[in-house]
């Protein structure tokens, strides 16, 4: 059941005005074990489609532009790459330097395709600012080994490292969700929901917001939903507010 101090929150938001700032996988869909079939289904579709024009909503992901973009086949603003990068109204801006990582990712890259025949399992993805390593399929005793080079070549190349679900990935340094939130709402009403440790940085670098944690864990948000299904309810609520007003 959604807190009814939440629903109430919810009415501070003004359509045409606030921001709507969302995390994709664990909180607009499930996670699933081949994170390359996780499309958005025609319901949530339909509901982007529905706050993309009441709102001023962005897709706030780990995932590239072009992830995200295949995933939904929707014309959206984007925060990228755990926020190393932006997609507003079509034009793209880069946080900290970000794009003078973009061959040091792809040399990381090609220098770990042969982790997978040291560790049976393993799954391994470029992105043009990050390179993620999928360790659910290998045994679960061979991942802190797979950690420990991973924690190498990060401090080689310096790059961060971030451990989540199933997975370890190399990114950009000294970027995050949270800053890149902030450079674009500029202070404006704005609602952000998110499931992992990554958006604990949307939450704490935007505490006046109305922030909600996706599923269980230790959180600095100040609401929590059960699931991704439960916070599409949230987003009903809100584009029925939005019709009130109209």
């Amino acid at each position: 059941m959604i807190d009814g101090l939440l629903i109430t929150e919810l009415n501070k938001l003004t359509p045409g005005s606030s921001y709507i700032f969302l995390d994709y996988d664990g909180t607009l869909v499930p996670i699933i074990m081949n994170p390359e079939q996780s499309l958005a289904d025609p319901e949530l579709i339909e509901m982007l489609t529905e706050l993309r024009s009441k709102y001023k909503l962005f897709i706030v992901s780990g995932r590239s532009p072009e992830e995200i973009k295949r995933f939904i086949p929707l014309d959206l603003n984007l925060i990228c790459y755990h926020g190393a990068c932006s997609i507003v109204n079509g034009k793209t801006y880069y946080y900290n330097n970000a794009q003078s990582f973009l061959g040091i990712f792809n040399e990381i890259y090609q220098s770990s395709l042969n982790l997978v025949n040291e560790f049976p399992g393993l799954r391994i993805y470029k992105k043009n600012l990050a390179v993620l390593y999928h360790f659910g399929l290998m045994k679960p005793q061979d991942v802190p080994a797979l950690e420990r080079v991973i924690v190498e070549i990060s401090q080689k190349e310096h790059v961060d490292v971030y451990k989540g679900k199933m997975i370890f990935e190399l990114r950009v340094p000294g970027v995050n969700k949270g800053i890149a939130i902030k450079n674009v709402r500029d202070e404006e009403t704005a609602l952000i929901a998110g499931d992992d440790a990554t958006d604990e940085c949307s939450f704490k670098y935007n505490e006046d917001a109305i922030t909600i944690k996706v599923g269980p864990g230790k959180t600095s948000a100040h609401f929590r939903v059960n699931d991704y299904s439960e916070m599409r309810e949230v987003l009903k609520l809100l584009l029925n507010n939005a019709e009130k007003r109209s």
